[in-house]
């Protein structure tokens, strides 16, 4: 297995830096080689089926001229080659709509093509206005700028939401259009009934694998979906909010003055600080010519706002490295905003007086930590659930009314009222009620069940090529987590254990569980695409533990 492709950000899309353009070509890349293989397999395709033809017209005439022959009893047999081949042709048909994908991501790139375009040139006029203009002027400038960026913002959420698609479309959709030809050709050639029932098992696995690959793009399209509008929805209420990159502090664009022999030009850079180490990161970079190799490193010594009367552009302030006595450098930001903020991750001056830090953020709200309650609730939960709702069709599958479900953990999670909580009345809580209130429950832990700490080992334990190996590799990661954790786990997957041993009524395979359960007890730090995209192995992880829980 290859290393593959890095998942494109949602959040890159904002600070557009000269690695996620990067990223983006490489995406780019492999769907127009995906693209020529695809014509490259219509081509012979449909070259064997012109051949397939040939044949049946052959066959007609052998049969004509043995009637000929008065060979009646074999005159008389009729073939179905036409019905199967014009059959096959229409399975066939649906590999050309394989593209439409393909040409839709045509369509979207010059869409964002033309955006980027519009909004860099743009930006550069914008940025070039002179402090001396005339403040309606200015103010205007701001306005259209604004909205050229939430054009550019939208039309790049939708391209990289349009080539993930694709991209995991392509996993499935090609490959089950290729199986339903296979079948219609296997049908046709019915004498070789042999290598086809051979053949048919394989068939029938490859079938249910592509479901399964179908539901998760399914799932994890919505969830995306659902992320970009998220995104799209920030950036229109902070069009200036910084980069989510854990790594660097923020990063973005800024125009750096350069005095040449003729005059001062100021050159488009991407820049990245980190605040601990006191780095700053300059790389010359333009979207448009989307080349970049150099790139010029500094320890900061100090941060100044640069005075308005001193220089036409706006928005500038001055950078002074520790090891180069003497040097400043002049860079311009996007706008006000994006001054103060870069101003403020460097611990910036005015250079007439300071101004008082303001924190950015406050505490974050308490969430429900693993304590005795909770497992007194669990235990409740899972007890009245294997007593008379293991036969129930879609177990954890079908989704309690939301104002039943608050009531429950409400009163379930409250010490008081817990060991009064009867839910024996089926009437009053109905299972989809109480398996509704224990994923919610889990859900809403302060740290998945799984941890934070184990997550990305747990998605590594599930992408291991050998079944054995990855059995192995999440026995001994579960065996890590802290006591709780695992105590915990350990009830639930024995429970999920006997949903499972139901499943000829209950409809709930051990794989269906492992759609409901693995985001809950494997839920990600951060949302990102990546984490999205990860989520099928989340699912593997939870069908590991039901499948192997004597272990």
């Amino acid at each position: 297995m290859g290393v593959g492709l890095k998942p494109l950000e949602f959040s890159d899309c904002a600070s557009d830096s000269p690695y996620f353009r990067d990223n983006l070509h490489a995406h780019e890349k492999e769907l127009d080689k995906t693209n020529q293989q695809i014509k490259r397999l219509i081509k012979e395709v449909k070259d064997l089926m012109s051949a397939a033809k040939h044949l049946s017209r052959a066959q007609r005439t052998l049969s004509s001229s043995l009637q000929d022959f008065s060979f009646e009893s074999i005159g008389t047999t009729q073939t179905d080659d036409e019905v199967v081949i014009t059959k096959s042709l229409g399975e066939f048909g649906k590999l050309i709509a394989a593209i439409e994908d393909e040409r839709d991501r045509m369509e979207g790139k010059k869409k964002f093509e033309k955006q980027t375009a519009k909004f860099c040139q743009s930006q550069e006029r914008y940025l070039n206005l002179s402090t001396k203009r005339q403040d309606a002027v200015l103010k205007e400038a701001d306005a259209s700028l604004e909205m050229e960026q939430r054009h550019f913002i939208q039309a790049s959420l939708e391209y990289v939401f349009r080539i993930q698609e694709v991209q995991e479309r392509k996993k499935f959709e090609f490959v089950e259009i290729l199986l339903g030809f296979m079948f219609g050709w296997l049908t046709f050639y019915h004498q070789a009934y042999e290598v086809a029932e051979d053949f048919k098992p394989y068939m029938r696995e490859l079938q249910f694998r592509i479901q399964k690959t179908r539901e998760n793009f399914n799932a994890t399209r919505d969830k995306t979906e659902s992320l970009m509008r998220k995104m799209l929805e920030m950036r229109q209420q902070k069009p200036d909010s910084g980069s989510s990159n854990k790594v660097y502090s923020r990063e973005g664009y800024l125009y750096l003055m350069e005095k040449k022999a003729f005059g001062t030009t100021w050159t488009k850079h991407y820049c990245m600080y980190q605040r601990d180490k006191k780095e700053f990161i300059m790389i010359p970079y333009n979207q448009m010519t989307g080349k970049f190799n150099t790139t010029e490193t500094m320890i900061l010594a100090s941060c100044v706002r640069r005075m308005s009367d001193s220089i036409e552009k706006r928005f500038c302030f001055d950078l002074t490295p520790q090891d180069r006595p003497g040097v400043v450098y002049t860079l311009q930001a996007l706008s006000e905003e994006d001054r103060k903020q870069w101003m403020d991750v460097m611990d910036g001056k005015e250079p007439t007086y300071g101004l008082p830090s303001t924190p950015l953020s406050g505490p974050r709200p308490e969430e429900r930590t693993l304590d005795e309650t909770g497992f007194v609730f669990v235990k409740k939960c899972i007890q009245v659930v294997e007593a008379r709702g293991l036969e129930e069709q879609g177990l954890y599958r079908v989704v309690g009314v939301a104002s039943k479900v608050s009531k429950l953990l409400s009163m379930g999670l409250d010490r008081r009222k817990l060991e009064k909580l009867n839910l024996d009345d089926a009437f009053e809580w109905e299972s989809k009620t109480i398996t509704s209130a224990l994923k919610t429950y889990l859900r809403n832990l302060h740290e998945p069940l799984m941890t934070f700490r184990y997550h990305s080992n747990f998605i590594a334990a599930a992408k291991e090529e050998s079944r054995p190996l990855r059995i192995n590799y999440v026995h001994m990661l579960t065996h890590k987590l802290p006591a709780q954790n695992f105590n915990m786990l350990d009830i639930l997957v024995k429970h999920l254990t006997n949903v499972a041993a139901h499943c000829d009524k209950n409809l709930m395979t051990v794989s269906n569980l492992g759609v409901c359960f693995g985001p809950t007890l494997l839920r990600p730090e951060e949302e990102t695409v990546a984490a999205i995209m990860d989520i099928k192995f989340c699912n593997v992880v939870v069908e590991i533990l039901i499948e192997n829980y004597n272990r």
